[in-house]
């Protein structure tokens, strides 16, 4: 069988070979698609042929990007039936969504799994930037912890955080919270945290002082998310264990990740660190 480039290269002859998508990203039965505005007026064409290729998706979408603090999906349908609520299924979880309000990072696949797996029975979880229970949902079917407090401030995110919540049977162990969790975290959520997640990027360094607060005196681990310019993510985590420092705070940096490739310039980095107060 082709690859999906060369299927759409032979059935689009005139179309430079090297703009042409390599892959498309299949959530239920839905194809996302990047296309380059270059291949505008191939748009449709390319929808339709992405049906012929993968034989299970039953809807395609154009895939732009995400907008806003609330990581907004910007997408346009364009071929076959039109399909918005999916459920996206892996490891034994399941996340529902709509796909046309809300997103779910396919490239964060194995690091759902690999937190999942870190998390221990007895620990109290802070999950900040809860979404759709992208890792809430597979911490407490794996983990299955004590608590998690699932945080999250998009209203429609959060209806569907409560659905994944009965979906996937963990109301015994996740209670969600519908707010912003800086005012939330180090308020009415503070030294209970075995574990905070951060899971999300493009300012989380804001919510550092909040999460700080969120950790057991003790100490705690926390999963911090970020892009980082492409080869300074030595130097950045230097800086970060300074910030943290700044803050009142022992700092450890038990590992960090390239988690995926987010553009030509940056990576989606997380850095998982035991921290307490330096009392």
């Amino acid at each position: 069988m082709p690859s999906f480039k060369e299927f759409l290269s032979s059935n689009l002859p005139d179309v430079p070979r090297h703009l042409l998508p390599s892959r498309a990203r299949i959530v239920d039965k839905v194809a996302l698609i990047r296309i380059p505005e270059e291949l505008d007026p191939w748009a449709e064409e390319i929808g339709k042929l992405t049906l012929e290729y993968y034989r299970r998706v039953r809807c395609v979408y154009r895939w732009y990007g995400v907008t806003g603090i609330e990581r907004l999906p910007i997408i346009k349908h364009l071929a076959g039936e039109r399909i918005n609520i999916v459920e996206h299924r892996e490891y034994g979880w399941v996340l529902k969504l709509d796909i046309e309000k809300l997103m779910i990072c396919l490239g964060n696949s194995f690091e759902r799994l690999r937190l999942a797996r870190m998390v221990k029975k007895h620990e109290v979880v802070v999950d900040m930037f809860a979404g759709i229970g992208q890792f809430t949902i597979p911490i407490a079917t794996i983990s299955k912890p004590r608590k998690i407090y699932a945080i999250e401030i998009n209203s429609e995110a959060y209806k569907y955080l409560e659905e994944n919540i009965r979906l996937n049977r963990v109301e015994d162990i996740v209670e969600p919270i519908l707010g912003d969790c800086r005012e939330i975290v180090g308020k009415e959520i503070k030294k209970i945290a075995d574990r905070v997640i951060m899971g999300y990027f493009g300012g989380t360094i804001e919510a550092i002082p909040q999460a700080l607060q969120a950790v057991k005196n003790e100490g705690g681990i926390i999963h911090f998310h970020e892009l980082v310019r492409r080869g300074s993510e030595k130097e950045y985590i230097e800086e970060f264990k300074k910030k943290i420092e700044e803050q009142g705070f022992m700092i450890d940096v038990k590992n960090w990740r390239i988690v995926k490739s987010y553009s030509k310039t940056r990576n989606h980095i997380v850095i998982d660190f035991y921290t307490k107060p330096n009392l």
